[in-house]
């Protein structure tokens, strides 16, 4: 641990500043639970998720935990102010607090504070101090939907001295897959459940169909990027371009994974067209005026999936590893993806084996598929089709995870 500690003194001041841009950008954000100063909270059960994507993710099982214990207490932790807001918004009968950093002094204070005996993790989100010091408080310990890329294995194990502890800690790992599994066990975790991934039993809001953006935006062909990072919204832009010269009359909505970049992806679509357009001062309802869409909103990533054609998912076409390709399966559209889901590996794979997805190497091939899909219409219908009886198959992750956690 003392090469842990080590590497987060030195991490102290970009932590701070992180924070400091945090309280400067969000009203609302806590400053002071950050750094450990939590008011008193008692809970039955205290589930932690990393941001938004998380907390959208754990909404099944959050819900069907709720039906079976209505009486039963939740905290919910998120790092940042977006994931805040969202558990605001999809469970008002919620606690929240911001996570303490991982200083031992700021976790050691805010555990003080917190009469709790369960605590989930969503996904690998595994800080040495905070586990160490919720098991010695007597904390049950279970990581839900936990999933390791093949890259974070190697990595873990250039540090097993630092991570073989750190793996052994929770008593229990509930992996997306097989693979994901092995992983976890070769770095020292003590009990590994194959449970499959609960982002399969997300279920599409009402409000989505109620809303129906697609119905607003007529006959024109429609594509999404969702969730994209740096890098790759240029080409994105680049190829719908080239589609507009074949397709006039083509929308596409390009949805940024972080709202520190809206801004500059506006600008970077500027540069492209004259007609862009944001989602925050443009209802869907007056879109035929523009060629892109900014999606600068949060939490609404399923009502833009839904008013797609064809949705192409980010993160994949630069290092980043994927997002979540189950959203926009789930609606039955065509899905495509870059080079590189390494984070959604097994998902990802199995949907491309099925034909309910297509993977482009580079932009030439993106540019190829999107060109030949946008006037395929049977083509995209079938791929959409392909995945979505794809993302139903695999459901039921939230029931198996149910039935092996003792809740009580």
């Amino acid at each position: 641990m003392w090469l842990y500690r080590s590497l987060l003194l030195f991490l102290t001041p970009i932590i701070l500043l992180k924070i400091r841009r945090f309280k400067k950008s969000y009203v609302d954000y806590r400053a002071k639970e950050a750094l450990g100063v939590w008011p008193a909270v008692e809970a039955d059960l205290w589930i932690h998720c990393a941001s938004v994507g998380e907390v959208l993710a754990v909404r099944p099982l959050v819900l069907q935990w709720r039906e079976k214990y209505p009486n039963h207490r939740l905290l919910m932790t998120t790092m940042t102010p977006t994931g805040a807001e969202q558990v605001a918004k999809a469970f008002p009968f919620a606690e929240h607090r911001y996570l303490p950093m991982d200083w031992r002094f700021s976790v050691k204070s805010a555990l003080k504070k917190i009469t709790c005996k369960h605590l989930l993790i969503v996904e690998t989100e595994l800080w040495p101090n905070l586990l160490q010091l919720a098991k010695r408080q007597g904390m049950r310990i279970e990581v839900v939907n936990a999933r390791l890329s093949e890259r974070s294995f190697q990595r873990y194990q250039k540090f097993s001295l630092v991570s073989r502890p750190l793996f052994a800690l929770p008593d229990c790992f509930l992996a997306h897959a097989q693979s994901d599994a092995l992983r976890f066990e070769a770095l020292g975790a003590k009990k590994v459940l194959v449970t499959g991934s609960i982002k399969f039993d997300l279920a599409v809001p009402e409000e989505v169909f109620e809303a129906n953006w697609r119905r607003q935006l007529g006959s024109r062909f429609v594509w999404v990027g969702g969730s994209t990072h740096h890098g790759e919204e240029d080409v994105l832009l680049r190829t719908h371009k080239t589609l507009m010269q074949k397709q006039a009359n083509a929308l596409l909505l390009l949805v940024p994974r972080h709202p520190e970049r809206f801004e500059a992806v506006y600008t970077l679509a500027k540069q492209f067209f004259d007609r862009v357009a944001l989602r925050s001062q443009t209802p869907p309802d007056q879109w035929s005026d523009f060629d892109v869409v900014i999606g600068d909103s949060m939490g609404e990533l399923m009502y833009y999936y839904q008013a797609s054609d064809m949705a192409f998912v980010g993160g994949s076409l630069i290092k980043r590893g994927g997002h979540n390709p189950i959203e926009p399966a789930l609606l039955g559209k065509a899905v495509l993806v870059g080079p590189h889901t390494f984070n959604f590996l097994d998902i990802t794979n199995q949907l491309l084996q099925v034909n309910g997805a297509v993977r482009c190497q580079d932009e030439a091939q993106l540019e190829r598929v999107v060109l030949d899909l946008a006037i395929q219409s049977s083509q995209r219908l079938r791929l959409g089709q392909t995945a979505l009886r794809f993302a139903e198959k695999n459901q039921g992750a939230v029931t198996r995870v149910l039935a092996e956690i003792d809740f009580r």
